[in-house]
């Protein structure tokens, strides 16, 4: 049965939706090679030009993955550093929905699990070493999400933002749904999405078939859109943030802060009066109209609309969204929806133990 909106509202806590959704670390562990199989180069006389271990797949909670391998060696026939690569919350908790921005807790939790399957003996002082963060980071994905009015409204911020925003990078890329900043990027991504769209489809982030039967999850996450940093090696090493111990909840927030601030969020795109005039004299009143806040879809022609609009999206107009006007109600700033206060975990996912228990203790 579907939660009263009453209802919903009066359950939700004043703990933030904010995660580590995937780090990547090397930690030092004395321990003999897991058995994970290689990748080698040969060159084309036969010789080997370098091998390294293959990553193992490990299985978490409902079917989540993290992938493992040993590195570095001692001379003895030992590895010497676990490699991780994954998302921790998800293989502790079996969803990314909502989770823990603890990075420390989160990694002694996944860290004490694998050496428990595979049966590795870690020391005294490799275990202080990991619960203080003395492990190097090589990538780590934070997020919060944001709450807007509907589903509808976080698909219209995304396809808008695609010629409203532009980072350092340039502007985004939007691909099925997803807008990303900085793809391909080396140092640092901004990824926006519709996280409800994300769990509904096929795929690695399908939502597990046990948290379909619990209608809150549904009623909370709908008009939820995801804003997640990406910060790699480089970057991590710039900032001098590439040991788990200096990655605090305060220091991801602020960098975080640093680098969603850094977006230019324009509310629209006018064309100067050059651009204007050297429009052709149908485009021309086309844009006059779309400037206006007309609907032009019910105004044109369908061959029209879609011709006109092919022909506008490369002056960076689309058509297919309506323009920007200061007294317009349904139109969603971008700039307003970050600003905003981030969305609330509701307190039925602690009840029920879907989080990790550091959730609660990082955010609370």
């Amino acid at each position: 049965m579907r939660v009263p909106q009453s209802t919903f509202r009066r359950n939700v806590t004043c703990v933030h939706a904010l995660m580590i959704d995937w780090t990547s670390l090397f930690i030092e562990l004395n321990h003999a090679p897991l058995r994970s199989g290689a990748v080698i180069c040969v060159e084309a006389d036969g010789t080997i030009a370098w091998e390294t271990p293959r990553k193992m797949q490990v299985r978490g909670s409902h079917e989540s993955s993290m992938h493992v391998r040993s590195v570095g060696g001692d001379g003895k026939g030992n590895a010497t550093h676990l490699y991780i690569d994954g998302n921790p919350s998800k293989w502790l908790q079996g969803h990314n929905l909502v989770g823990s921005d603890d990075l420390l807790a989160l990694v002694w939790d996944v860290f004490a699990r694998v050496c428990g399957i595979f049966r590795l003996e870690s020391t005294d002082f490799e275990r202080q070493k990991v619960r203080a963060g003395q492990y190097r980071v090589t990538r780590i994905d934070y997020n919060r999400m944001f709450e807007l009015p509907s589903r509808a409204d976080v698909r219209s911020w995304l396809r808008a933002g695609e010629f409203k925003c532009k980072s350092r990078h340039g502007r985004p890329v939007h691909d099925r749904g997803t807008l990303t900043f900085g793809k391909g990027s080396t140092h640092w991504r901004i990824t926006c999405y519709c996280k409800a769209d994300e769990i509904s489809g096929k795929g690695s982030h399908k939502l597990a078939e046990e948290f379909h039967s619990i209608p809150e999850i549904h009623e909370f996450i709908d008009n939820k859109l995801r804003v997640e940093l990406r910060l790699l090696s480089k970057k991590l090493k710039a900032l001098d943030l590439e040991y788990g111990h200096k990655l605090t909840p305060a220091a991801l927030w602020a960098q975080y802060r640093h680098f969603i601030g850094e977006l230019d969020m324009s509310e629209q795109i006018e064309l100067n009066s050059q651009q204007l005039l050297e429009l052709p004299n149908k485009l021309r009143a086309t844009y006059v109209l779309w400037k206006q806040g007309h609907d032009l879809f019910t105004m044109l022609s369908k061959p029209t609309y879609y011709r006109h609009r092919k022909e506008l999206l490369t002056l960076g107009i689309d058509i297919n969204i309506r323009c920007d006007r200061r007294d317009d109600t349904n139109v969603i700033p971008m700039i307003r929806v970050l600003e905003a206060k981030p969305a609330a975990i509701p307190s039925f996912f602690f009840e029920k133990n879907l989080v990790h228990f550091s959730t609660r203790r990082a955010q609370a």
